[in-house]
């Protein structure tokens, strides 16, 4: 016999199902209201303060609430374990019904924001043809759904308009060149010349010493070879050049060198150049080359690695190895225009115009040097010419004359006030770069073809839009799904797509996290700059493989392939890769437990400290990063739970205890079965059946500083009651429930690519992007092309 329902229950599913459109008829939600959430929520002993049969519809007033029940349904959170669980299908004709429900109600996030920083630098350098440092001069960006290009969290204040004005003070500055270049010359140092010269590489244990014309560096990693004799006397874009053999390697070694660019001397940044595989012999060394700006005196700076002789010691028989650096050389200033092309890209070609020497300039290295400025034999046309050039392409649309006088007047009233030509120009220049027209995107109340030129630019490009772009913008072209999606394509094939795969899997998978531990290096001596560099190029690598060529992106979480190289390789106990600089795609043996990204040492290492690795942490990462359900934040007050580093007690043991208070064990539940499957993967991304340990009662491991400690506990239970016993288990439960993760992603794209926070109400733009993409087997670059064809990207 059916119960009778509480009058109360009753009349309040007729206001929640009035107009209730969706998959579920009315009945439907009014029984899974009554089974799976009223003998918690609609009773007088509910727990906490959530009455659902007290609620009412979802309204503006309660929809915060509202959206915290569809998050808690879909991801399993509700109902609690010992409930009655819904079906899977059930679970998503109530989350359908219910997002539409909080579609209705919602109101849309605008899509205005201000650039961010990266995106600030990039476009200035885009429209001035300049290549200087200018994101460092702006303070640190906020994220808002892990992403700090979204409206919501990009707010502009008086201190940010004060560094936007350094900011693009020293932009101008960039496009004049003041000095006359010096001829291009190679500055070259024979290393077996510079004996008595190199004595900060001498001085390192292990030392130097001569070997058939150059000298030999035993000693991996920091300190490096520093050759200061090659450096250029002269800021500018130079060739560079090393000369290196391999000195008795042994065929179990491959050698290494780490090249940088930095200052001689004292603090400074040091810029990597890549990483170079040693080869050759005496007779015909290897010659490393590559271009790159350097300043006055800066070095290069040669760190040898050799592997593995630096992960483990080295047998007292064996022969000792090294990097042979024969000579290294400079060649430039490589770029000689003088006027310097930025200068013609801001002040135009103009025969009015002219570079004129000025002050005397001392450099130490050459005399009678004389800097330059530009003048105008007619300046106040001049200057109107020059800032009627730049507005439209700062503010990528066509501009109102009478805004475009605003910034004509501002330069014109300088220079007749007394200031100079071009500081009359830096005027206007400035006033332009820090308008709001140049700042903010998105400004328009309608979306018309310029809007999505610049959408499509700082989607993929993180900066303005080309020629080309604005070209079919002006004609009315990019409201052309057809031409949209040619210029998707084209975007993805050009050299500048590297912005995207570099911001957006640095906050995705938080990779521009990785250097904030340094794992301990007695627990872990395989650590080193050679294995970072290799993480962050085999992810990379891998997002990018999938991009140009369209692969699922299930294969983030399990694929039958690698991009490596023999570090990453070795690393991971795949043999057969050789040489540390080509990464490559690599098939996975069948019983190797890589594959997707959650066994890459990236991911694994931001998710873990220097020393301990939590399933907190890294359970969830997995719910927030992969499968789009974030846990809530811990209540207040509540400890962190620590691990053990002397492997006595094991996480596992102190997470039971943790799990005991009913208010952490309802997160715990979701949030631990992740974390435990990735127990098997120390905090650089090794697989391990043990923990290692400085204390422990096992063996201590030969050639090592560590104890083998307590075995690792990999099993778990997620909260449907599927179970486990391994990480490859779970793996494959993942894709059990393929549409999860692809949802996930496609949210990812959609917060990144619109700009703008996703929420329940755009729930029919992730369906639209998914199922679209369900038609090329969930394809990565499918994917952006649903983004752009979306209607939360066409959205005012």
């Amino acid at each position: 016999m059916r119960v009778a329902r509480p009058i109360r229950f009753v009349v309040w599913m007729g206001v929640v199902l009035a107009g209730a459109s969706g998959s579920l008829g009315g009945a439907e939600p009014e029984e899974f209201f009554r089974t799976h959430c009223l003998k918690c929520h609609g009773t007088d002993k509910s727990e906490g303060e959530l009455r659902i049969d007290q609620l009412g519809s979802p309204r503006l007033e309660t929809m915060e609430t509202w959206s915290t029940i569809l998050e808690r349904v879909e991801s399993g959170d509700m109902p609690p374990q010992g409930a009655t669980h819904p079906d899977q299908e059930t679970r998503q004709q109530f989350v359908k019904w219910l997002s539409a429900k909080i579609a209705q109600i919602s109101r849309p996030v605008p899509a205005l924001r201000r650039m961010n920083r990266v995106e600030y630098e990039n476009t200035v350098h885009d429209l001035l043809g300049i290549d200087v440092p200018l994101a460092d001069l702006l303070p640190e960006d906020s994220q808002v759904q892990g992403f700090d290009n979204v409206a919501g969290g990009l707010g502009i204040s008086s201190i940010l308009m004060e560094r936007y004005l350094e900011a693009a003070d020293v932009a101008f500055e960039a496009t004049i060149r003041r000095i006359k270049p010096l001829p291009p010359q190679t500055r070259r140092a024979e290393l077996m010349l510079l004996k008595d010269n190199i004595s900060s590489v001498e001085g390192n244990k292990g030392g130097v010493i001569a070997s058939a014309g150059a000298f030999v560096d035993f000693t991996p990693g920091w300190p490096p070879a520093r050759v200061d004799s090659a450096h250029p006397i002269e800021d500018g874009v130079y060739r560079c050049r090393v000369a290196v053999w391999p000195h008795d390697p042994g065929d179990h070694r491959t050698l290494t060198v780490a090249i940088f660019t930095g200052p001689l001397f004292g603090p400074g940044k040091r810029v990597f150049q890549g990483m170079f595989d040693v080869t050759g012999t005496p007779d015909e060394p290897r010659i490393i080359e590559f271009t790159t700006f350097l300043k006055e005196s800066h070095a290069l700076h040669i760190l040898p690695w050799i592997y593995p002789e630096h992960v483990t010691w080295r047998d007292k028989h064996e022969s000792r190895p090294g990097v042979a650096i024969a000579w290294a050389e400079t060649f430039g200033p490589l770029d000689q225009e003088f006027p310097a092309k930025s200068q013609r890209m801001l002040f135009g070609e103009s025969d009015t115009l002219s570079l004129v020497e000025g002050e005397g300039v001392y450099i130490r290295h050459r005399r009678g040097v004389k800097s330059h400025y530009v003048e105008s034999s007619t300046p106040e046309q001049d200057l109107a010419r020059i800032i009627r050039n730049l507005a439209p392409r700062a503010f990528r649309r066509p501009v109102d004359p009478e805004l475009t006088d605003q910034f004509v007047q501002l330069a014109l009233s300088r220079f007749q006030q007394g200031s100079t030509f071009e500081q009359a120009v830096r005027a206007g220049v400035t006033a332009v770069l820090c308008s709001p027209h140049f700042l903010l995107l998105n400004q328009e109340p309608v979306v018309d073809d310029y809007t999505i030129a610049s959408r499509l630019s700082y989607f993929l490009w993180s900066s303005m839009p080309d020629e080309e772009l604005m070209t079919l913008a002006a004609a009315g072209k990019l409201s052309d799904p057809r031409v949209r999606f040619a210029q998707v394509e084209r975007m993805i094939a050009d050299p500048k797509i590297e912005r995207f795969i570099d911001n957006f899997t640095g906050q995705w998978l938080d990779l521009r996290e990785i250097e904030f531990t340094t794992p301990d290096k007695k627990l872990y001596p395989e650590y080193d700059e050679l294995l970072l560099r290799s993480m962050l190029a085999e992810t990379r690598g891998f997002f990018r493989h999938l991009l140009q060529e369209d692969l699922s992106v299930l294969n983030f979480v399990d694929s039958d392939f690698a991009i490596l190289n023999q570090r990453m390789a070795e690393h991971y106990g795949i043999p057969g890769v050789r040489g540390h600089e080509e990464f490559r795609v690599v098939e996975l043996p069948d019983e190797s437990i890589r594959g997707g990204i959650l066994t890459h040492a990236s991911v694994l290492k931001v998710t873990a400290n220097g020393t301990t690795t939590s399933p907190v942490v890294r359970g969830a990462w997995v719910l927030d990063h992969l499968l789009g359900q974030p846990a809530p934040p811990p209540p207040p007050g509540v400890p962190a739970v620590e691990p053990d580093i002397r492997g006595a007690t094991t996480i596992r043991e102190q997470l039971k205890l943790h799990r005991e208070n009913e208010s952490c064990n309802r997160c715990h539940a979701r949030i631990d079965p992740p974390g435990f499957a990735l127990e098997e993967f120390d905090v650089i991304g090794g697989h391990r059946d043990w923990y290692r340990s400085l204390e422990g009662k096992g063996p201590r491991i030969e050639k090592t500083n560590y104890y083998a400690g307590l075995p690792v506990e990999s099993h778990g239970r997620l909260t449907d009651g599927r179970q486990f016993e391994r990480f490859a288990d779970f793996r494959e439960q993942l894709l059990e429930q393929p549409e999860t993760v692809v949802r996930a992603i496609a949210t990812k794209l959609l917060v990144y690519g619109c700009g703008r926070p996703v929420g329940p109400g755009e729930r029919a733009s992730v369906d639209a992007v998914v199922d679209d993409a369900a038609k090329h087997d969930n394809g990565l670059r499918s994917l952006i092309h649903g983004v752009v064809e979306s209607e939360l990207f066409h959205r005012p």
